[in-house]
């Protein structure tokens, strides 16, 4: 108690720094993003009707995706968002093979002031390992 006492200014800086580096996580997920698990992925499309986009290529795509899924390739982003705009009012949830290409895009559209945007932790690999549901083409 006397150290705390006696060095209250390093405690206080100590527990703001800890929060600044604590607070982003525990507010929007993953490196302050909006990071969401399979599980409430099934959630957020069932009660809020979001919008899943996979920025997979096609082949990938074809292989196996989620049902209701749009395949939008990354590349094909990166050149317009125009093909986002009918969904920009509902929550948009990216995937990808693990989650890489889905931050790259969130950072996109959020540039393009795109709001409500979640990635799928560990992309379409952790939708499969979780058992959820997969159809070819997102039919």
């Amino acid at each position: 108690m006397d150290f705390i006492s006696s060095n209250i200014w390093l405690v206080l800086a100590v527990i703001v720094s800890g929060g600044y580096l604590i607070l982003p996580k525990l507010i929007l997920g993953e490196g302050g993003k909006k990071s969401i698990a399979p599980q409430d992925l099934v959630q957020l499309i069932n009660r809020q009707h979001a919008t899943v986009i996979d920025l997979r290529e096609e082949k990938e795509f074809e292989g196996g995706s989620i049902v209701g899924s749009k395949n939008i390739p990354l590349g094909v982003l990166q050149e317009g968002t125009q093909a986002l705009k009918k969904f920009e009012k509902r929550p948009i949830a990216l995937i990808c093979a693990s989650g890489a290409k889905s931050r790259t895009a969130q950072k996109l559209l959020s540039k393009e002031g795109y709001e409500d945007l979640y990635v799928l932790s560990g992309g379409i690999t952790a939708w499969v390992q979780a058992s959820l549901p997969t159809s070819p083409s997102g039919k």
